[in-house]
């Protein structure tokens, strides 16, 4: 059986390390034989650390640990025993074992960060800076329930954003897969028909009866073509030109380029608003949040931006510099900066562009609605009367 353990040298240093032994009186046997004075063993559970930082968290179970842990911490809970609770409420498997790994590095002493930073696909790296500036500063607790605060606005803000977009992409796929089937079973049975009366076809029908013939005959590779299409796209979007020249074409669609413009606008401030209020330097906080801003275009434009903050230059002109950066957000730092209420001033500004981000949304929604029904109905109307037309003429010549 194997244990893990903790304990302290004669010298008082801390060591740790595993242990095989029958049970777990066996165990300390062992180690106080070595002249270990330990102060914790536990039966080691197979955990495998290397899957594990390879996990991705779903948003919702992230802002349920923080605003639990933010909660405990407050109320006077010590970290370990707080850590502890949560994990007991959590229901992901896998974050439970984290969770296990980092107790188990917290109550060693390794500060909260750090255990973190083992697991940069869970924790950000703009999470572990908040959470070091809090360790530093000594307001873990405040710090903590500014991170709740901002990964639950994070979460929201993401989960509309996927609402807005996720109902135009079913609706339309569902109207193509219709049209796909009725192309490829429907249309050749009443080909047959047609053929066998020498019915005189409308243009609408021709069409479709083209477009079940082309779907028939080179229906499967197309369907490779398109796959591997995509494929070769998402492959090259993977690569950091790739990538780059997607996130600068997303940029510049109409109407979504906009609202993508304002959601990264919204968390910029929202990142550097939280760090900056959290004791960061606005050099530190800018570095941090190019880290954790997926657009190439606005990472560059905040890499070069802490670059002349770091020259002693302000936020302001460096942002200036750059046409992806609104004019009115340039203005809004610049009035933060003189008046040195950055960080109150970013977190308000956040706020606003997260609620444009809102109306936009619902516009965009109240306008595809109806356009997705005018579509839908044309494109069906389009096949049904291809099918409804020459049984119309048959019937009427009989």
């Amino acid at each position: 059986m194997r244990f893990k353990y903790r304990a302290l040298t004669k010298t008082g240093r801390t060591t740790e390390g595993n242990i095989e032994a029958s049970n777990e009186d066996s165990a300390l046997e062992i180690l106080q034989s070595r002249n270990l004075i330990v102060t914790h063993l536990a039966k080691e559970s197979i955990i495998d650390e290397e899957k594990l930082k390879k996990k991705k968290l779903k948003a919702q179970e992230l802002v349920f640990f923080f605003r639990q842990l933010s909660i405990l911490v407050k109320s006077g809970v010590s970290l370990v025993e707080a850590l502890t609770a949560v994990k007991e409420q959590v229901k992901d498997k896998d974050f439970q074992d984290i969770l296990s790994l980092v107790i188990f590095d917290v109550d060693g002493g390794m500060a909260l960060s750090k255990a973190f930073s083992k697991f940069k696909n869970v924790f950000s790296i703009y999470i572990i800076r908040v959470i070091e500036t809090g360790e530093i500063t000594g307001r873990l607790a405040v710090i903590l329930e500014h991170l709740a605060d901002h990964v639950e606005r994070n979460y929201i803000l993401a989960s509309k954003i996927k609402g807005a977009f996720y109902y135009p992409i079913a609706v339309l796929t569902l109207c193509v897969i219709v049209i796909i089937i009725m192309l490829v079973f429907v249309m050749p049975r009443i080909e047959g028909v047609f053929e066998e009366f020498e019915a005189q076809l409308p243009f609408a029908t021709r069409v479709v009866l083209a477009l079940s013939n082309f779907l028939m005959k080179y229906g499967i590779i197309l369907l490779i073509v398109l796959i591997g299409g995509g494929i070769a796209i998402w492959r090259y979007i993977k690569t950091p030109q790739g990538k780059a020249k997607k996130d600068k074409i997303e940029l510049k669609i109409p109407i979504i380029g906009e609202l993508l413009k304002t959601i990264y606008l919204a968390r910029i401030a929202e990142n550097l608003g939280t760090l900056i209020q959290g004791g960061v330097s606005i050099a530190q906080s800018i570095s941090t949040t190019a880290e954790v801003i997926t657009n190439k275009e606005f990472s560059n434009v905040l890499v070069e931006s802490a670059k002349g903050v770091r020259r002693g230059e302000t936020i302001s002109s460096n942002l200036s510099r750059f046409k992806v950066i609104s004019p009115v957000f340039i203005q809004i730092v610049a009035a933060g900066e003189k008046s040195g209420s950055l960080g109150d001033i970013l977190l308000d500004v956040s706020g606003f562009y997260s609620n444009q981000v809102d109306i936009t949304v619902n516009n965009l929604m109240s306008l595809l609605e109806p356009t997705l029904i005018v579509m839908i109905g044309v494109a069906v109307g389009f096949v049904a009367a291809a099918v409804l037309l020459p049984m119309y003429n048959l019937a009427g010549s009989m």
